[in-house]
C-alpha cells in the first residue's frame, strides 16, 4: 500500500507545527547517515512524507531548515549542560554528556567537519552560535570550579583544549581508524571518559602548581 504524500498548505496552526517538526526530524535522521551536501530537498520531503514545496514555504530553503535543526538540537541538549555547575564534578559530567551527544548524533559531527570548519555560511554561523559560543560561556567556569584555577584566560584556553580533545577523535575518524587502528568502541564508554577526565584535570592541576622548565 502506497502512503499518500501530504500536499498543500495546511491552515491549522497545529498542523503546520506538526509538519515543521516532521521536516526537522527528517533532516536530522538523514544527516545521521549522509553529509549535508548529499541531502536534497526531495530527500527530506520523502523522509517526512510531505510535499517538497512545504520546505520552501516553512523554511525558505534547505539551508534555513538545517539552521532550525541546529537550534532545536542546541535547545534540546544545552539545558542539561548549563546547570552542571550545581554538581561537585561539573567537568566530569560535561565530558560524559557531551561525549554521549557525539556518539548518538553523528549528524552533529557531519555538520561540524563538512560545513562549519573553514566556512562562513549562514549555516556555519548558526552552528557556531548554537554550540561553541554557548559552551565558551560556561565551560571555563566549570574548569575554575573543579581545578581551582583562578586565571580566566587560562581557564578559557583549557576549555578550548578540552573541546578539541572530545571532538577530534570523531572529526579525524578516518585518520584514527586507518593510521592508528583505533576503533569507535575504544573512544566510547565509561573507561574512555574517565581516562580523558583524569589526564585533563590532573594535568591542569599539576601545571598550575609546577611549570615545566625549558
Amino acid at each position: 500500500m502506497t502512503t499518500k504524500v501530504t500536499r498543500g498548505r495546511p491552515v491549522c496552526e497545529v498542523k503546520q507545527a506538526e509538519q515543521r517538526a516532521k521536516l526537522i526530524l527528517a533532516a536530522k535522521e538523514l544527516l545521521n547517515i549522509k553529509s549535508y551536501s548529499q541531502i536534497t530537498i526531495r530527500d527530506i520531503a520523502a523522509e517526512a512524507n510531505i510535499n517538497s514545496a512545504m520546505i520552501k514555504y516553512y523554511f525558505g530553503g534547505k539551508e534555513n531548515l538545517f539552521v532550525q535543526l541546529i537550534q532545536s538540537l542546541a535547545d534540546e541538549h544545552f539545558s542539561q549542560f548549563e546547570n552542571l555547575g550545581e554538581h561537585n564534578k561539573p567537568l566530569y559530567l560535561f565530558i560524559c554528556r557531551f561525549a554521549e551527544v557525539l556518539q548518538t548524533h553523528p549528524g552533529f559531527v557531519h555538520l561540524l567537519s563538512e560545513e562549519v570548519l573553514n566556512k562562513t555560511t549562514p549555516l556555519a554561523q548558526a552552528f557556531m552560535e548554537a554550540f561553541p559560543a554557548r559552551v565558551s560561556k560556561f565551560l571555563p567556569q566549570f574548569i575554575k570550579q573543579e581545578t581551582g584555577i583562578e586565571d580566566s584566560k587560562k581557564a578559557r584556553l583549557a576549555a578550548f583544549q578540552l573541546i578539541t580533545l572530545l571532538v577530534s577523535p570523531y572529526i579525524l575518524k578516518t585518520l584514527r581508524q586507518q593510521a592508528w587502528g583505533i576503533s569507535d568502541t575504544e573512544i566510547q564508554g565509561e573507561q574512555w571518559t574517565k581516562d580523558l577526565y583524569q589526564r585533563f584535570v590532573f594535568g591542569l592541576k599539576e601545571s598550575d602548581i609546577n611549570e615545566v622548565e625549558f
